[in-house]
């Protein structure tokens, strides 16, 4: 079993090296209890609570043969990490192998001392359960606008691409640049219209 320590979108990582003796993970169900005349108490039932979970072990002094990993640091780089993500509150992701916890969590409480006269530093790390509230987008009735020069070899739909990301809604592009067509058009008009448009400038909206 490893237990894993993520953040800044996984790209920085902690491996705890040595193993709690034992953990448990605990939730709660936030469900209320209520009377009702002639039928008693009733359990209203309600969202579950977040998940808590704390681990506690130490930060090795000596290079134990029970150590997970290869690269044992010492427990200053551990404690300054481990402090840094506590006091700003960021949000780390801890895995823990072999079980079923796989979990955004935030650091709610970090403690660490010097416990064994060989230097081993015992700690104590409780996380809390983070999860992300669902953000309403703003829907906004702006149209960006744009103008673009027609080139060889263009089409409706690798313009309107090219200027808003997507070839989605060309036809209604083009139908606005109808008077821009027509004049194109009236100028060249033994030409297709994607020829006869060079040169010319469209409108994206």
């Amino acid at each position: 079993m490893d237990i894993f320590i993520n953040w800044n979108n996984e790209k920085n990582s902690i491996l705890l090296p040595v193993n709690p003796a034992s953990f448990e993970i605990e939730g709660a169900q936030n469900n209320t209890s209520v009377y009702i005349h002639n039928k008693g108490e009733v359990n209203l039932k309600g969202k579950r609570g977040l998940y808590a979970i704390t681990l506690e072990s130490f930060f090795p002094a000596t290079d134990y043969d029970f150590i997970n990993g290869e690269y044992h640091p010492p427990y200053e780089y551990y404690c300054k990490k481990l402090k840094k993500l506590y006091e700003k509150n960021t949000t780390v992701h801890l895995i823990i192998t072999q079980s079923d916890i796989n979990m955004f969590c935030t650091i709610e409480a970090f403690k660490y001392g010097e416990a064994e006269r060989n230097g081993d530093v015992k700690y104590s790390l409780a996380f809390k359960e983070y999860r992300e509230t669902a953000a309403k987008k703003r829907i906004t009735t702006k149209t960006r606008e744009a103008n673009y020069s027609w080139k060889k070899g263009d089409t409706w739909s690798k313009v309107v691409k090219k200027c808003t990301g997507t070839s989605d809604g060309w036809k209604k592009i083009r139908n606005n640049n109808k008077a821009v067509i027509k004049k194109a058009m009236r100028k060249k008009a033994k030409v297709k219209e994607v020829v006869a448009l060079i040169g010319y400038e469209v409108v994206i909206r």
